[in-house]
């Protein structure tokens, strides 16, 4: 009886071993995804690998100046964030993009201050106000009477 417990057991675990090979990734992309959610980069080991496939490539990407690096943030959750609770970007997004624009050669037109009205980029408060009470909220009013509603 014991042997066969034995062999039973050996079995099991000689399945599940083979299971998870089979099953089992190939690479070891979980690490780097691991990495990268942690640090907001890739892996040592990928970057090397990414290197040496960009030195190895006849026609290599074009890359930007060294002049003007690009500061975007690796995370936007605070700029979103900012942008839900303030109804618009954060300081810092609003610099870069300043600097952005101010390095364009072609810049966008904008309309002088006098006619451009803040708009929230969250207005469930509005809406919520109108569903509640079947009128505008008083913040809304004011929105309305400054665009010449």
């Amino acid at each position: 009886m014991k042997a066969f417990a034995k062999s039973i057991l050996f079995t099991g675990v000689l399945v599940m071993g083979a299971n998870g090979l089979m099953a089992g990734q190939a690479g070891d992309s979980w690490l780097d995804q691991w990495y990268r959610a942690k640090l907001g980069r890739s892996s040592p080991t990928t970057e090397a690998r990414q290197r040496t496939e960009a030195a190895n490539t006849a026609f290599r990407e074009e890359t930007a100046p060294a002049t003007r690096p690009v500061a975007t943030p690796a995370n936007a959750w605070l700029d979103q964030w900012y942008r839900a609770k303030f109804g618009r970007s954060s300081p810092g997004t609003e610099a870069r993009q300043r600097a952005e624009a101010a390095n364009t050669a072609f810049r966008e037109e904008t309309a002088p201050e006098s006619r451009q009205v803040a708009t929230p980029a969250n207005t469930w408060l509005d809406q919520w106000y109108r569903a509640k009470y079947g009128r505008p909220s008083p913040q809304e009013e004011v929105r309305q009477k400054a665009q010449g509603r």
